[in-house]
């Protein structure tokens, strides 16, 4: 499984495993699901550049590398897909300090969803990508609307 990608496309690939194993125990592995979601969208966008014969910049915010692969014209960014990816970039460390609050389970979902938003829309461009797969019934519990907690901080808990 996997041999078909190459590069960021299989980190991405590796990551997605990663999600769909844990989205079963999402209440357990809420962080863990949030960041490997990060690491997916991060990947498939840096794999972008490289299909574009460009080293990718070494960052880890999604939305700096959407914002630089839009204004070289390889994909067009929805208002969606910026949101996404300004969601996202905050589970690319934050999520992995002990001192910052526990991600809920309705922010990871959110994570997954917003890291297919960034898989369909780099798609849409013309590349190929990864996307997370799952059984509707693990997105969604009663009184779970598969979105973060109304009052949360929407740049995050952590200041970022």
């Amino acid at each position: 499984m996997g041999e078909q990608y190459r590069g960021f496309l299989y980190a991405a690939y590796k990551d997605k495993l990663t999600v769909e194993a844990l989205l079963p125990d999402a209440e357990t592995h809420s962080e863990s699901i949030a960041f490997h979601s990060q690491q997916m969208a991060e990947k498939v966008m840096k794999e972008v550049f490289v299909q574009n014969a460009v080293v990718p910049p070494k960052t880890h915010a999604v939305d700096d590398l959407l914002a630089a692969a839009s204004e070289k014209g390889w994909v067009k960014a929805s208002s969606e897909a910026v949101q996404a990816a300004h969601s996202l970039s905050m589970h690319a460390v934050v999520a992995r300090y002990a001192e910052c609050p526990d991600i809920t389970r309705g922010e990871a979902l959110q994570a997954v969803a917003h890291a297919n938003v960034i898989a369909d829309m780099v798609g849409a461009s013309g590349y190929d990508v990864v996307r997370i797969e799952s059984d509707i019934h693990l997105l969604r519990q009663e009184g779970d609307a598969s979105k973060p907690d109304s009052d949360s901080d929407p740049k995050g808990s952590c200041g970022v």
